[in-house]
């Protein structure tokens, strides 16, 4: 008889084992809100600080072209850092081969497609 109960006791503290190993498999597995997570959140931030200056960078290098004038620049995101699309305004846009240069320019820094840049003439009244 003991040794039908210790085969079941010992069965049991088996399954016992097991069940807390699956639980603190489960447990460990859990996320949890890290200091990376907290990293993540500060690295949206500074992207969203710094595509301003990248605007702003954009707009000088453009303003520096042959041609173009001044320049206002909008860059919209699709996630976090990649480029959806690029606004350019500019004074000599009415001229093709000023809107082709930048174009060309904004494809190179950003790696976008060419359908996805617009460059349209300033309106007098910005001016």
């Amino acid at each position: 008889m003991e040794n039908k109960f210790s085969k079941i006791l010992g069965k049991k503290q088996n399954w016992l084992i097991v069940l807390l190993i699956g639980i603190l498999l489960v447990v460990v597995a859990m996320p949890t809100k890290t200091q990376s997570d907290t990293n993540v959140m500060k690295g949206y931030e500074k992207v969203e600080e710094t595509s301003t200056e990248i605007e702003k960078r954009l707009k000088k290098l453009l303003e520096n072209m042959q041609d173009v004038g001044d320049v206002e620049v909008m860059i919209t995101y699709e996630d976090r850092e990649i480029v959806e699309g690029v606004v350019v305004l500019a004074d000599g846009a009415d001229n093709a081969v000023v809107v082709r240069n930048i174009t060309e320019v904004v494809q190179a820094l950003f790696d976008v497609d060419s359908h996805k840049i617009k460059v349209i003439e300033r309106n007098l009244k910005s001016k």
